[in-house]
């Protein structure tokens, strides 16, 4: 069982390198090219759309109560204050088509992405042991389950 649950937090740590790895390309394009941000902008939309929206939810439903519990309310509070504006630019990305407003627009999202990440890095995941980690991975498909049973569906799938 542990393995599954550090299978759960490599995911998850993941997904913070890989937003942190496009951040970087995304902010070196939009400082050098408006044409190349705005080439980047149906990819960009699709990630805040599916992946991106995907992580949020799963911490802001399941991460982020638990956070607290350990004492993290004010971390979780900037936390979700970046969720809100990563949503309000994606809505704002997602109404224009001109590349003189997309550029910029695609360089904050970056920015705060790279941000984000970075904050978690440095205020959230060194509070936790990886003991603490692990069990709060059990704690979040526990959840999980409780949620699946809830609304009918299906239990989360298991690496056991």
């Amino acid at each position: 069982m542990p393995v599954e649950f550090d299978r759960m937090l490599a995911a998850l740590f993941e997904e913070e390198d890989q937003a942190r790895s496009m951040a970087r390309t995304l902010m070196d394009e939009a400082r050098t090219s408006v044409a190349a941000a705005a080439a980047e902008r149906t990819r960009l939309l699709a990630f805040m759309q599916g992946p991106l929206e995907n992580h949020m939810v799963y911490e802001e439903d399941f991460i982020f109560p638990l956070l607290k519990d350990h004492g993290l309310e004010a971390e979780v509070a900037v936390c979700g204050k970046h969720h809100r504006r990563l949503r309000e630019l994606r809505q704002a990305l997602g109404a224009t088509e001109r590349p003189e407003e997309i550029a910029p627009i695609i360089f904050e999202t970056a920015r705060l992405m790279l941000h984000h990440t970075n904050f978690e890095g440095d205020y959230i995941y060194p509070e936790l042991s990886r003991d603490q980690w692990r069990a709060l991975m059990r704690q979040t498909r526990e959840l999980e389950k409780e949620r699946a049973s809830q609304v009918g569906l299906a239990e989360p799938p298991t690496d056991e």
